[in-house]
């Protein structure tokens, strides 16, 4: 079955038959629409996530995302069940990824947490590591598993061997109350990602952070529509909407395509205008 955008329908830069896509925290929310908006254009999909398949909260009753996008959209696709913050889940990945098609063309450090909330003085070490932890060293991880072998890979006509997106946040951006790990941890990945673009770019590694503002998800849904919440934000927002999952994944689609490649070290901002308001 071929995927469900073909070139004759899209711009070819955006085509990515023959490309293999490791996808972190892929089962739910952005990470999901991300492997659904990779698959569309016909990259092959290896999801990791601590959660086998759908949280409470999230699309029950809905495929596993790897079973969504190979029935869907007739890509090869894998999950690996695992920590991201460990070194062998890593190994674990690599392996499944080259075990499936023997490429890594693209690596999205989607899985992320918000932490502890509240003035950071009442916050302990280990709520401090947890998310640094999980926000940065598992990027360093996933970076340091798969750039061996995007480097050994032949480049594509333009000088592309891999593109790295990572996850980051408006947060990154601006202080954001009660938020202090969650911001250090956002604003370390953009750092990190023109530090990647510098160290790889000349060897045709694209690396580009994306720093999206607030996400609706199906967990966060109630609590969103309620309109007493995050009045600050609406009220500064130039466009008074939050972003949707797949606008999320349409992004990195973009950043994942050929057509992004003159875009390294580049931090791709989508909140409606929030940082510049």
């Amino acid at each position: 079955m071929p995927h469900a955008l073909n070139t004759r329908q899209m711009n070819p830069a955006f085509d990515l038959t023959g490309r293999t896509a490791i996808i972190t925290g892929s089962s739910t929310g952005n990470g999901r629409a991300i492997a659904i908006s990779l698959a569309q254009a016909g990259a092959d999909i290896v999801g990791v996530d601590l959660h086998a398949g759908q949280p409470k909260g999230f699309e029950e009753g809905e495929p596993h995302t790897h079973d969504l996008v190979r029935e869907s959209y007739g890509v090869k696709s894998t999950f690996i069940q695992g920590d991201v913050t460990r070194e062998e889940t890593w190994e674990e990945v690599k392996a499944a990824a080259l075990q499936l098609t023997g490429r890594i063309d693209i690596l999205v450090n989607n899985a992320g947490i918000l932490g502890k909330v509240g003035p950071l003085h009442e916050a302990t070490l280990a709520q401090w590591q947890l998310v640094m932890n999980v926000n940065v060293n598992a990027v360093f991880l996933g970076v340091r598993a798969v750039i061996p072998t995007m480097l050994a890979q032949e480049a594509r006509e333009g000088g592309c061997r891999g593109s790295i997106i990572t996850i980051a946040s408006n947060a990154a951006h601006h202080g954001a109350p009660e938020k202090a790990p969650y911001c250090a941890s956002k604003g370390a990945l953009v750092a990190m990602n023109r530090a990647l673009a510098v160290d790889y770019g000349r060897q045709g590694i694209k690396c580009v952070t994306v720093s999206p503002g607030i996400i609706a998800t199906a967990l966060n849904a109630t609590e969103l529509a309620d309109p007493t919440k995050c009045q600050n934000y609406r009220s500064q927002t130039p466009w008074p909407r939050f972003g949707r999952v797949d606008e999320v994944g349409s992004a990195v689609l973009f950043l994942s395509s050929d057509a992004s490649d003159y875009c390294n070290g580049s931090d791709f901002s989508m909140d409606a205008g929030y940082n510049i308001a």
